[in-house]
């Protein structure tokens, strides 16, 4: 590291955000850098639940089976009262074929921090560890960053565009005076990593209420080792001031809470916390961006934190390569913040209804929920329509952005609209729409429902091939009456029809799904000038 190096962009921060967005924007060609205060990756794991949008960005990326093979999949959540079963969710009776991922994988950050760390090496770039940013200024050619380090050495890094991913307590935040609007929650809760020997399998997360306690178990791998929290009720004012947590009181504490035999033994990592619920008044000041924790931060209920930052790394690289290299305005950045800061705030407000539910109860408030919660939730979750809710809730699989710079406005149409996920369709026996959209680029989608003679689909699939380049792939999927052509995708079977709202047997569309998999704009018909010119405004096709 030396005075006055540049590059285009600066990531703070490796984290799981920090990560994956080093490691989009350097498979797209961008001069990106990634420091860290840390001398090494971080073995504590504070998350650990990866959701179905979040595989389904990693599978575009070709990384999600080696996600699948170092955790576990969690097929449900069970509630329980005063150690009784009262009720639970299972992913496995949702009716949510749009994904191929119907479940929740259990695995530890540190796992997750370890999968992107082998893609950026072999992308051949190394986290720059031991800086610690101190600073930064901002003038008209881009971001003066102050660094500092391990010897001490402070240095002056440049950059077109910061993206602050430094966590809780971002100095990328702090440099910027953004507002993080919120406060702690009232409980503290003992944390640990540990075996754990009890009446029920390792194979789904737990609630535990009873009383003014709470209990949480989280598989981790399935073999016994996993995460166990609860309330710790004899909290002191200053949490920093508190005895080194122990085994023994933390047993008791989760065995309180769970009302059941319980042997906790082989920890690995023990701690105490309490959790925080904040939210940024603003994701972007001029060419500095911030994102996940340094953005929001929450109660771990839900599973929600790491998914939304690794989706805000998403949602910003391929804007910033778009301005950086495909020509497009800076006002398609603004929508970075557009499209996620009402997530976040969503996100806070999803999982502050679950913590206070569970959590948030003392006294008769604690004793009337435990009284009600047999009667309610047994028979709501035995609902498929609450099965098929929750799970898509907690997957993050209904996220929808507003019309804006990076989202078409259009007249009322058929779903799924612009600025909503792009759900997966089967194509045939062995074939899916996502098998289709991968890697991290725009995807036209040409559509035909109506049977295409051999001529026709030879003229539609050349005119889409002088759309296909570097960012951007083209797919024709159509019937055909007669001969064949090498560059359709032939339909067997009406799933993508249905799912993509084309009921009528000549309906035809294009669709242009962004690289973070929502749908950008469409149209009913295989207009492809409309098609193009809303590429080049984002900065898919030179100008």
């Amino acid at each position: 590291m030396s005075d006055g190096d540049r590059c285009e962009v600066l990531v703070v921060g490796a984290g799981p955000t920090g990560l994956m967005a080093a490691l989009l924007l350097r498979r797209q060609g961008i001069d990106v850098r990634i420091v860290d205060r840390a001398a090494q990756p971080s073995r504590e794991s504070r998350a650990f639940a990866v959701s179905a949008r979040t595989l389904e960005l990693f599978a575009s990326l070709g990384l999600a089976d080696t996600l699948l093979q170092r955790g576990v999949i969690d097929s449900g959540i069970g509630f329980h009262v005063s150690g009784e079963w009262v009720g639970g969710l299972d992913f496995d009776h949702a009716s949510s074929p749009d994904t191929p991922y119907r479940f929740i994988l259990m695995l530890p950050q540190a796992e997750t921090e370890a999968v992107l760390l082998d893609a950026l090496d072999e992308a051949w770039l190394a986290v720059e560890r031991e800086v610690e940013v101190t600073g930064l200024a901002v003038d008209p050619d881009g971001v003066f960053v102050e660094a500092q380090d391990a010897s001490g050495t402070v240095t002056t890094l440049r950059a077109r565009y910061v993206i602050g991913a430094d966590g809780a307590h971002s100095i990328v935040r702090h440099a910027l005076d953004l507002r993080f609007e919120g406060a702690p929650y009232p409980q503290n809760f003992l944390l640990g990593d540990v075996a754990v020997d009890w009446p029920l399998d390792h194979d789904r997360f737990r609630v535990f209420v009873h009383a003014d306690r709470i209990g949480l178990y989280f598989p981790l791998d399935g073999t016994g080792l996993s995460r166990v929290m609860a309330t710790d009720l004899h909290a002191r004012a200053d949490e920093h001031a508190a005895p080194e947590l122990t085994l023994a009181e933390l047993q008791s504490a989760f065995a309180d809470a769970t009302c059941l035999p319980v042997t906790l033994s082989r920890p690995e990592w023990l701690t105490r916390f309490r959790s925080h619920h904040r939210v940024v008044d603003r994701y972007r000041v001029g060419p500095v961006f911030v994102a996940g924790d340094a953005a929001h931060i929450h109660s771990p209920a839900g599973g929600q934190g790491m998914n939304t930052g690794l989706q805000d790394a998403a949602n910003l690289a391929w804007k910033l390569v778009s301005v950086l290299r495909g020509g497009a305005s800076e006002a398609l950045l603004d929508s970075y913040g557009s499209e996620r800061l009402p997530v976040a705030q969503e996100v806070l407000r999803f999982t502050d209804r679950i913590f206070n539910a569970a959590a948030g109860q003392v006294g008769w408030r604690a004793w009337l929920r435990d009284a009600l919660a047999p009667m309610l939730v047994g028979p709501a979750s035995a609902l498929d329509v609450v099965q098929d809710r929750a799970f898509r809730r907690f997957a993050q699989l209904d996220i929808a952005y507003p019309p804006n710079p990076s989202v078409a406005e259009l007249p009322k149409g058929p779903a799924p609209r612009p600025g909503e996920r792009a759900p997966n369709a089967q194509l045939t026996r062995h074939r899916d729409l996502f098998d289709l959209l991968a890697g991290y680029r725009f995807h036209v989608l040409a559509v035909s429902r109506r049977r295409l003679s051999a001529v026709e689909a030879s003229t539609l699939a050349d005119a889409l091939a002088r759309l296909s380049g570097e960012r951007v792939a083209t797919h024709l999927l159509a019937r055909m009456t007669a001969g064949a052509h090498g560059a359709v995708e032939r339909l067997e079977r009406a799933d993508l029809f249905e799912r993509y709202g084309l009921a009528d047997e000549h309906a035809q569309a294009l669709l242009l799904v962004r690289p973070d998999g929502v749908l950008a704009w469409r149209a009913e018909s295989l207009d492809l000038p409309a098609c193009t010119a809303f590429l080049r405004r984002l900065g898919a096709l030179p100008r």
